[in-house]
């Protein structure tokens, strides 16, 4: 689209695609806490239902783009309606709030789950329904006006086709989409509860409205399973400020979202420039059709590491330890990557080398590694950040401040891989062997950041009630001592 634009040459291009991919992400960080904020107050169903009109709106304007800048505003238009991410986060820790910690993780991983789904199906659609006259005439090269309209916007039908499955989505959320927000759905008990039952529930809720911590949420010590506890009366009346809401915990944890935003982005945007690039320039002198072929084993690794791999190492080690474990793993990682085009020199199994045997095999395994630790990271910071929130009339403002950190480094991380990149290829004065490896050596620093961002998280501003087990992984024997203490002090 950019290219029909003639607006640069082949190498301007990419800086033009990327201000308009960049532009989404600074309008969702302009909007994200206050479409959280707004979900809080009047329900979750009613924000996520206009998010998608706004998406359709905003999908079929940019298809009419004929010029930079009406895709840039009509991009950016898409980002100010649209705050779904965080409120669908909200939705899914209301839904989940009585099941076990790998259940929540494995729920939870259906966001990037569906996200890797999109990010496969929609790039096949621009490619192959675009210029749809030219690239099929037997089918619109004979439509009249239909075929004028395609003919003068060439990229309207991949976006109609978007919309259309926007507008499905739209008309199932209508009629299926339930309310989550535990604020909304809070009833009186009925004329025949126990008055003295109702008298206690109400001092409970009060002492626990002191608390700057409490959940609403009520654990079975004795089965493990999870409660959620009415009052005789509503008791959240308003939801709180947003300062209210961004305690020490919530600020910790969505520091540390951002920054993995940073390096999750900052890998992303550099897999596809280290590959591409010849070896003397540092990289593996990959064909497109090559790299395509790693990213769709990629997206085969995204679907077993979150269906399979995730919610087994969350049930073995807890969430936030794991989450400590794979940034470790992934400082490592980074710095490993240039060594990949090193594989080169070794022989295959014919005795050859200069083949891509080994260099195939390398970096499919860090393809693997690096996918399900991403994985594992996404999740487990969605899953800490709804831990973290003092109140759950909060969950709206928490998670659209989380994708507004997120959003932040997402719009930065490309820019600062990109200058890294080529400066570090162009410099003169530093030798050839250090310079190619700089832009890995800056990934993994700003993986050092995230996991040392990650050890200043206390287990306990995290371990909520109706949580526990995800946070920390408490052994038997621990809980079986603390509900025979528990039982004897009684």
């Amino acid at each position: 689209m950019v290219r029909d634009f003639k607006i640069a040459d082949e190498k301007g291009v990419g800086y033009y695609v990327g201000l308009i991919t960049s532009c989404f992400a600074l309008a969702q960080l302009l909007t994200g806490i206050h479409w959280g904020m707004l979900s809080d107050r009047i329900g979750r169903r009613p924000v996520i239902l206009q998010g998608l009109v706004g998406t359709i709106s905003s999908i079929l304007l940019f298809g009419l783009s004929k010029s930079f800048i009406w895709a840039l505003l009509s991009r950016s238009l898409c980002g100010l309606l649209n705050g779904n991410i965080g409120v669908l986060k909200s939705m899914v820790s209301e839904l989940t709030i009585d099941h076990l910690p790998h259940q929540r993780a494995q729920a939870f991983s259906l966001l990037p789950l569906m996200y890797g789904l999109g990010s496969i199906i929609g790039p096949m659609l621009g490619g192959f329904l675009s210029h749809p006259v030219t690239s099929y005439p037997g089918v619109f090269g004979d439509l009249g006006a239909l075929t004028d309209f395609l003919t003068e916007y060439p990229y309207f039908l991949p976006c109609f086709i978007s919309a259309f499955i926007c507008i499905l989505g739209l008309v199932f959320g209508i009629f299926h989409l339930q309310e989550t927000h535990v604020v909304h759905h809070e009833k009186k008990h009925d004329s025949n509860e126990d008055e003295e039952e109702a008298l206690l529930a109400s001092q409970q809720q009060s002492n626990q409205s002191k608390d700057p911590h409490y959940s609403t949420f009520q654990t079975n010590s004795s089965t493990g399973t999870v409660k959620v506890q009415h009052s005789p009366t509503p008791t959240l009346h308003s939801p709180p400020t947003l300062r209210e809401s961004l305690t020490p915990s919530v600020m910790a944890i969505c520091i540390a979202y951002g920054f993995f935003a940073l390096q999750a982005v900052f890998m992303d945007e550099l897999f596809p420039l280290y590959t591409a690039s010849s070896r003397e320039n540092g990289g593996l002198g990959f064909s497109p059709n090559e790299i395509g072929i790693a990213l769709s084993f990629a997206g085969v690794i995204t679907l077993v590491g979150q269906l399979l791999v995730l919610p087994v190492l969350t049930k073995k080690y807890g969430l936030l330890r794991l989450f400590q474990m794979v940034l470790f793993i992934c400082i490592f990682l980074y710095l490993s990557q240039g060594i990949i085009r090193t594989l080169y020199y070794v022989p295959d199994f014919h005795g050859e080398t200069n083949t891509k045997f080994w260099v195939w095999v390398g970096l499919l395994v860090s393809l693997t590694v690096k996918t399900i630790g991403h994985t594992i990271c996404f999740t487990g910071c969605t899953i800490l950040v709804n831990n973290a929130c003092p109140r759950v009339d909060a969950l709206g403002a928490v998670n659209g401040f989380s994708q507004c950190c997120a959003s932040a480094m997402r719009a930065i991380g490309p820019a600062i891989c990109g200058a890294v990149w080529s400066l570090s290829l162009s410099s003169t004065v530093i030798p050839y062997q250090i310079r190619i490896n700089i832009t890995f050596v800056v990934l993994a620093a700003i993986g050092t950041i995230t996991f040392v961002l990650s050890k200043r998280l206390d287990a306990n501003d995290y371990e909520t009630a109706h949580a526990r087990e995800e946070v920390v992984h408490i052994k038997q024997d621990d809980q079986t001592s603390e509900e025979a203490s528990s039982s004897r002090s009684h």
